[in-house]
């Protein structure tokens, strides 16, 4: 059996026996969907120079992005951090802190914006115009918020699959103490995308 359209093109869908419908279909998840309707970003610091006698505040993002199609979250999928050769004595990996809702320290009093905020989907033109997105410096400080994840790494480039959802006005903070008497150059990224109500 079939089930034409009715607009007389010819359109029609498969049925069989047990009344079940034949469908051809495309799906892909709502990070795809939104890279595709260029909601889609990379936040970059770009290279920062630390030293390793103290924890340095590296990444600051607050999500202050007008609602699209009623819906204005931010979710992050992944932070990568690359750090260089450290140098001097090493005492350990490299620690590695994502804070939840961070609102003060250096890093916000100092406000120096992150190198990128690039679109992922290279033909579109949208833009996080207002949200609040910061690069640390050497012994730039957080003075709130509450650990959510602690990470480990050597010397490289290491991208670490998170769920963070962040609503209108939530922030993101990272933070890192190199453990090395010498000092190195690091960068952290956030790959992310904003949600769309429609989707």
């Amino acid at each position: 059996m079939q089930i034409n359209d009715g607009t007389g093109k010819g359109y029609a869908q498969k049925v069989n026996s047990n009344n079940q419908a034949y469908t051809f279909t495309v799906t892909e998840d709502e990070a795809q969907a939104a890279n595709a309707l260029g909601n889609a970003f990379n936040i970059n610091t770009g290279a920062v120079a630390l030293t390793g006698t103290s924890e340095s505040a590296l990444l600051y993002f607050k999500n202050d992005e007008s609602a699209v199609s009623g819906e204005s979250d931010y979710v992050i999928t992944s932070i990568i951090i690359g750090i260089g050769t450290r140098s001097a004595t090493v005492t350990d990996a490299a620690a590695i802190t994502i804070l939840r809702n961070p609102t003060a320290g250096t890093i916000v009093d100092n406000a120096s914006a992150a190198a990128m905020k690039s679109n992922s989907n290279f033909g579109s033109s949208n833009e996080l115009s207002d949200s609040l997105v910061y690069k640390g410096a050497n012994g730039y400080t957080f003075t709130d918020g509450t650990d959510h994840a602690l990470i480990y790494m050597t010397d490289g480039r290491m991208a670490a699959p998170v769920n963070i959802e962040l609503p209108k006005g939530a922030s993101v903070g990272v933070k890192i103490d190199l453990n090395t008497s010498g000092g190195a150059n690091v960068y952290c990224a956030l790959i992310g995308y904003r949600k769309d109500g429609n989707i």
